[in-house]
């Protein structure tokens, strides 16, 4: 989900157990690594309490890592722990990486533990279905996030614009030059979007043309397609013909999306923990459509390790860690959308943004993140060239090219390993 937030890790770690009573009286260790911000730490923190009530024998020792540089790194780190024998009981993680660690067998099934749990009826069916790989499923899934235009109310006033509800692609790029300012000597003060940085945000666009770029299935490039081109271009002429938006550069501008100094940009429900500090007033719109009106989802579930000594105690941690309270706690604190459709429609979730009944409503007209077994191959091979592509260093028509055949080349490697096992 950047997805979700985004990864070099750096790692809060806490040791919770309560000393309430209960009747389980389980001595045990867990080790979890959670993802995300403030707003996770927080509802985990307050989950593995409540699990405590009922183990309050069971150590639980908490990792939670930001995101910082992708999922493609969290996969290579994790990884590293399963290689080195360090691997954590359960972990928090996204649709990303689901293929990268499915296809290793690192977690255990978890259907009959949902069987168990008829309250899992609450989540959308579509996320389990995202959860499973050959017919059964790893992954609880949690919060989600589907990419909005986030947009500034206060600037769009000022343009003398009308808030936007389903509009196109024509219609944004308008709305972007008129939310564009500029000093007197000609540079730029308020950008009117801000074109994306990063592989998750920048989906939509190939979305609402018909298009990816790869495959339906996940196996092949799917770069040659001419509306992949026009994806781009239409993206590259944002920033160079009509100078709406910077080059992406390596970090986001959320900061200055806060800050009044970009009026709109792509991004998810993650942001809101921030927005409502800032006091900004800003809203969510549907993306903007070429063909159709469908944007991409990511989203968050929770697993257990094949390596982990007490399965059965971590499954339970995954069942505090998704219940309709860390839910609820979660998403009205500025995560992720909550899986459960009972905490989505919680008046503290829906009381911001205005329009946060978007969210939710949006569902039906999501597409998975492309997140094949090489994910973190595919977003470095992609990402290097788009950027190559924005900041003018290589011809669209080039890039396309260029990305095609490394991407092919990354496919056809997978094959050679998966044959080899």
């Amino acid at each position: 989900m950047k997805s979700l937030l985004t990864g070099l890790f750096i790692a809060s770690s806490l040791t919770l157990a309560a000393g309430a009573a209960s009747a389980d009286d389980t001595a045990a260790n867990l080790r979890l690594e959670a993802f995300g911000g403030d707003a996770q730490l927080t509802a985990v923190k307050h989950a593995v309490e409540r699990f405590n009530q009922k183990y309050p024998n069971v150590k639980v020792e908490i990792a939670i890592d930001p995101i910082t540089n992708g999922w493609g790194d969290y996969v290579t780190h994790v990884l590293s722990q399963f290689n080195g024998g360090d691997a954590y009981d359960v972990y928090g993680t996204a649709i990303e990486t689901f293929r990268t660690f499915e296809e290793r067998g690192l977690f255990v099934p978890l259907d009959d533990y949902i069987a168990k749990n008829p309250g899992y009826s609450d989540f959308d069916p579509s996320l389990f279905k995202y959860s499973s790989y050959q017919g059964k499923t790893y992954f609880i899934p949690i919060g989600w996030n589907n990419i909005m235009i986030n947009y500034n109310r206060e600037l769009f006033k000022e343009a003398g614009l009308d808030y936007p509800k389903n509009w196109t692609w024509d219609e944004f790029r308008e709305a972007a030059k008129k939310l564009t300012k500029y000093d007197a000597a000609g540079n730029v003060t308020q950008y009117g979007y801000e074109v994306p940085n990063q592989n998750f945000f920048v989906q939509p666009w190939f979305l609402t043309n018909g298009t990816s770029p790869l495959n339906a299935d996940w196996t092949a490039s799917n770069m040659l397609d001419p509306k992949v081109a026009e994806t781009l271009q239409f993206l590259h002429d944002l920033i160079h013909v009509d100078k709406v938006s910077p080059i992406p550069g390596n970090s986001t501008m959320d900061n200055q999306f806060d800050a009044g100094q970009v009026a709109m940009i792509s991004r998810g429900h993650w942001i809101i923990e921030n927005a409502k500090k800032a006091k900004l007033d800003m809203d969510v719109a549907n993306v903007p459509s070429k063909l159709n009106g469908n944007t991409v989802i990511g989203f968050g579930g929770y697993g257990v390790s094949k390596t982990s000594k007490n399965q059965e105690l971590a499954k339970e941690l995954v069942g505090a860690l998704t219940s309709e309270e860390t839910q609820k706690e979660e998403g009205e604190l500025g995560g992720g959308v909550p899986g459960r459709k009972s905490a989505a429609d919680s008046p503290a979730f829906l009381a911001f943004p205005p329009s946060a009944a978007l969210y939710y409503q949006s569902l039906p007209h999501t597409i998975p993140v492309p997140s094949p077994a090489n994910f973190q191959e595919v977003e470095k091979i992609f990402m290097r060239n788009y950027v190559a592509m924005m900041a003018d260093e290589i011809s669209i028509a080039e890039g396309v090219k260029r990305t095609d055949r490394e991407l092919n080349e990354s496919f056809k490697r997978l094959e050679a390993l998966q044959k080899a096992k």
